[in-house]
């Protein structure tokens, strides 16, 4: 299990720089198109119809860095006023309800996937898109996604009945103080990677 989620945290990474450049060349794009349609009269066609679909590709492996993470957001309310014992339970749930989710966007993804190469649906557009190309890409990022949150829904649950104290370390919510201290070491770190570059 751990070297899944190892595989997972680093795929998941990867994927992410990539959208990451994906989402940079897109804004430098549609800075080119501003400035071409107001000094030059010229327009790339149908930017913003790749920009959607790049879009929705970003989402989909941007949940799984997020997950990767442990940045989902939770309701935490009530959760700090509650014994341990019930805590590491709400942990469980949560991984094991956001696992189902996630693998049912996934085969729902990949059945949408293949009615749209089966039927070669295009897109209504000047670029005429074989629809299945984007909606590959989600789902390619969709899978990704569900293969961290089911191999930490079954961590969790091995966790719930062999070490719950670390279940709760490791998939429960942070602390306000964390949250903070988390913060802070990343503004630490970009300050001292700033200071190296002067």
């Amino acid at each position: 299990m751990q070297a899944i989620l190892k595989w997972f945290g680093a795929a998941s990474r990867t994927c992410a720089i990539v959208a990451g450049w994906g989402l940079l060349a897109i804004s430098f794009a549609t800075v080119i198109e501003i400035l071409g349609r107001k000094y030059f009269g010229f327009s790339f066609r149908s930017l913003d119809e790749i920009g959607g679909y790049l879009l929705a590709g970003v989402s989909a492996f941007g949940f799984a860095y997020a997950l990767s993470k442990h940045s989902h957001m939770r309701v935490t309310l009530l959760f700090p006023y509650v014994p341990a014992s019930v805590q590491s339970a709400l942990n469980a749930l949560a991984m094991v309800t956001l696992a189902a989710m996630a693998a049912f966007c996934a085969w729902r993804g990949g059945a949408e996937v293949l009615e749209l190469v089966t039927t070669g649906k295009r897109s209504n557009t000047p670029l005429s898109v074989q629809l299945w190309i984007p909606q590959l890409v989600w789902f390619v990022g969709m899978v990704l996604f569900s293969i961290g949150a089911v191999a930490m829904a079954i961590h969790s649950l091995v966790l719930l009945f062999g070490d719950r104290t670390r279940l709760n370390r490791i998939y429960g919510p942070q602390s306000l103080e964390e949250e903070i201290s988390t913060e802070i070491a990343h503004a630490g770190l970009a300050d001292a990677e700033e200071a190296r570059r002067t």
